[in-house]
């Protein structure tokens, strides 16, 4: 006597049509059948109708019940699971909802995209506890039935977790061979076919009606004007040349040919959004109807067996008596051009021996790439349910064909973390490792105190004086504590921060520690900061504040060289010289692709221009903006004014452009024969073959252009020329 333990034997009506399929076959009409649920209402409901299958039929069957999974399964041979983890609400709602916000539309979120990933997330362990207990309490050698979608991860997850004995249940495939010979008024009967795949993507590889193919048949039923059902397999049938197993709102989510297209295509292949959750509540408006018939004694069952496959692996097992079932299980060869490990939909031969899987070889290579895209997120997904790994749940979205092609990639974090939150907060999703926020990154694989370098956005731009801040970020999984040491040109600098640095940082701590960098002698070569450490945990980054460039007073004097260098290439090379009213340029600016916007020059082709007088008296710099354009060069202020008093001419071809400028000294803000800083932003949309668009400072200023009124973009220098 065998006992069959049902996990998840709430859902009644389909409890009630397993059982029944169960007791119609002799040898197992004596099983014990041990009702397990967390839902005392629904448990009580499938138990009181258990107890009446087994009174109708007269067979010599008991019915257990309990709300704990260990009594449940203590002695099982068999575990069916069906159980839907949060239920259609709260959790089937906000797989929907939450990404609605963001633009994306589903019809059924149980298998693939972000619906089917988080369904994925909060099933997989309670499945593999499933297991686990199973091969605890459970008889010598037992074997787990699972229905619960989504099938490919959850039959993914339970084999890598347990390596139990398993095999996932659909019935897709005996669904859609029996529509595909409607379509082509075929006898069922006469009907064989071979068909091979993941789940809800296995592709029907022939199709035959009395040894023939009859797959012309089915195209037949394509080209018909008067067809009209099942458009999304139909077209992708017309695209890859087989009939795929799962339907048009399946399918419809799991490409990126249908949704995203519109209203237009939508209508057109009669796609339903929001199809699950119309479905979940017509079922709940139902049920307190369904279960009275189902429980009314003046109402006989009716015992006609389903299509299903779980009786017919459980009588296969225990009389020995073969059969062949459709099953998910490990790919171990079975589909050759598909991930090894992957989980696949193959044609399995049972009998006492267990589940036996059927090698298919390759399958063809359209039909192996497409899976694939949805294999990519499976594997993602049961990877960051097994290792918890925050990460690998936006790189799964990320990955799915459906929500790449409507959200980017800030979208997509933006709406995982907002369903994260959400289902933790329902208390039906676990803790993941944390992640560098609006990245990929674990703060697990970093495991480090980083300490950056910034210039303080107070700083009033005195020459000798410049205010900085000491970001440190603790990016490791423990509280921080340690110390660093300053290393800087003692000689030339003071700094207010002691020498020694103390740092005590919480999980996940950002400090922000202000101080002040002091020029004492006007020989300095620029200031080089370092932060040295024992700790190895520790990454600090060099601050480098370049000496800059103080322009001589001198007017008259010879030419000066100018020259800009990216990645070794010459973005500009000329010469500047003071004139009696202003500083004359000559440069020559290589861009291969000249383009400006004016309103947001900094984002082409473009010269920007910085004068200051080194004294706090002047806290910001004067900007001067040139933008090449081929017939009338543009000069303007940062205002976006145009200055009228410059003069410039502009010479373009095919390798860039040649300029001539004079700036009046009165525009600069500074008087003939003045000292003066000055420092010069250029941007290139091309540089040359090998090179897209750059941006790249004089002087190797390290914070340019960050605010046009902000005196950060001039450093402190007191050198001569």
């Amino acid at each position: 006597m065998a006992k069959i333990a049902f996990v998840g034997a709430g859902s009644v009506v389909f409890t009630k049509t397993l059982i029944c399929d169960i007791l119609q076959n002799p040898a197992l009409q004596d099983s014990t059948l041990s009702l397990m649920d967390i839902d005392p209402r629904r448990l009580e409901t499938a138990r009181i109708l258990a107890e009446r299958v087994v009174r109708q039929m007269k067979v010599n069957a008991k019915v257990e019940a309990s709300l704990d999974l260990k009594t449940a399964l203590k002695g099982a041979k068999y575990a069916i699971t069906t159980i839907q983890v949060g239920g259609y609400k709260p959790s089937t709602v906000v797989d929907f909802e939450i990404p609605r916000k963001y633009g994306l539309l589903q019809t059924i979120g149980d298998t693939l995209g972000v619906g089917g990933v988080f369904r994925g997330l909060r099933t997989i362990p309670p499945l593999i506890n499933v297991a686990r207990t199973l091969q605890e309490v459970g008889a010598q050698n037992p074997l787990m039935l699972n229905y619960s979608n989504p099938m490919a991860m959850n039959m993914m997850g339970i084999d890598r977790a347990t390596g139990i004995a398993s095999v996932g249940l659909c019935h897709s495939v005996q669904g859609t061979s029996r529509q595909i010979a409607s379509y082509a008024g075929l006898d069922y009967e006469k009907v064989s076919y071979l068909c091979a795949g993941i789940n809800h993507m296995a592709f029907f590889l022939k199709f035959e009606y009395m040894g023939q193919d009859a797959y012309p048949l089915i195209f037949k039923a394509l080209e018909s004007p008067a067809f009209g059902s099942d458009r999304v397999r139909f077209e992708m049938m017309r695209r890859l040349g087989y009939f795929v197993t799962e339907s048009s709102e399946h399918q419809s989510e799991y490409n990126p040919y249908f949704i995203h297209h519109g209203k237009e295509v939508i209508d057109s292949f009669d796609i339903p959004i929001d199809e699950y959750l119309r479905r979940c509540e017509s079922i709940i408006a139902t049920w307190e109807r369904t279960e009275r018939e189902m429980l009314a004694d003046t109402k006989p069952i009716h015992f006609r067996k389903s299509v299903e496959y779980g009786a017919q692996i459980i009588n296969a097992c225990e009389t020995g008596v073969p059969t062949v079932i459709y099953g998910n299980v490990r790919n171990t060869d079975l589909i050759t051009n598909l991930p090894d490990a992957c989980c696949v939909e193959v044609p399995c031969l049972v009998d006492k021996q267990g589940i036996q899987p059927t090698h298919i070889g390759a399958i063809p290579t359209q039909l192996a790439a497409i899976m694939r895209s949805n294999i990519n997120v499976q594997e993602l997904t049961v990877e960051a349910a097994l290792t918890g790994a925050r990460e690998h749940i936006y790189h799964a979205v990320m990955a799915d064909p459906h929500t790449a092609t409507v959200l980017t990639l800030d979208k997509i974090w933006a709406m995982c973390d907002e369903l994260i939150e959400q289902h933790q907060k329902d208390g039906v999703l676990g803790q993941f490792q944390p992640v560098q926020k609006n990245t990929g990154r674990s703060l697990a694989s970093l495991q480090r105190v980083l300490i950056d370098t910034e210039i303080d956005p107070s700083w009033n731009g005195q020459p000798d004086l410049v205010n900085l801040v000491a970001v440190v970020t603790n990016e490791t999984e423990t509280p921080f504590n340690g110390s660093v040491t300053l290393s800087y040109n003692t000689n030339d600098y003071s700094v207010s921060l002691p020498s020694e640095l103390g740092l005590s940082l919480a999980i996940g701590e950002v400090r922000k520690i202000p101080f002040t960098v002091t020029q004492k002698s006007g020989n300095g070569t620029g200031f080089r900061l370092f932060y040295k450490t024992e700790t190895p945990v520790v990454l600090a980054k060099e601050f480098v504040l370049p000496k800059r460039l103080l322009i001589s007073s001198v007017i008259g004097g010879d030419s000066q060289p100018l020259e800009v260098r990216w990645s070794g290439n010459i973005m500009v090379a000329g010469e500047y010289r003071l004139e009696p009213t202003g500083i004359a340029f000559k440069l020559r600016v290589n861009d291969t692709n000249i383009k400006f916007v004016k309103q947001e020059f900094w984002d082409a082709s473009v010269l920007e221009f910085f004068f200051k007088k080194p004294t706090p008296q002047q806290p910001y710099p004067v900007q001067v903006i040139v933008l090449p354009d081929t017939n009338a060069p543009i000069v303007m202020n940062a205002k976006k004014e145009t200055i009228a008093e410059a003069y410039v001419s502009i010479d373009t071809d095919a390798g860039g452009y040649s300029l001539a400028l004079t700036l009046p000294y009165g525009v600069l803000n500074v008087l003939a024969g003045e000292p003066f800083l000055m420092e010069i932003i250029v941007g290139v949309n091309a540089l040359g073959d090998a090179h897209g668009k750059v941006r790249q400072t004089w002087q190797k200023s390290p914070a340019p252009h960050l605010d046009m009124n902000h005196a950060a973009m001039i450093q402190p220098v007191t050198q001569d020329r």
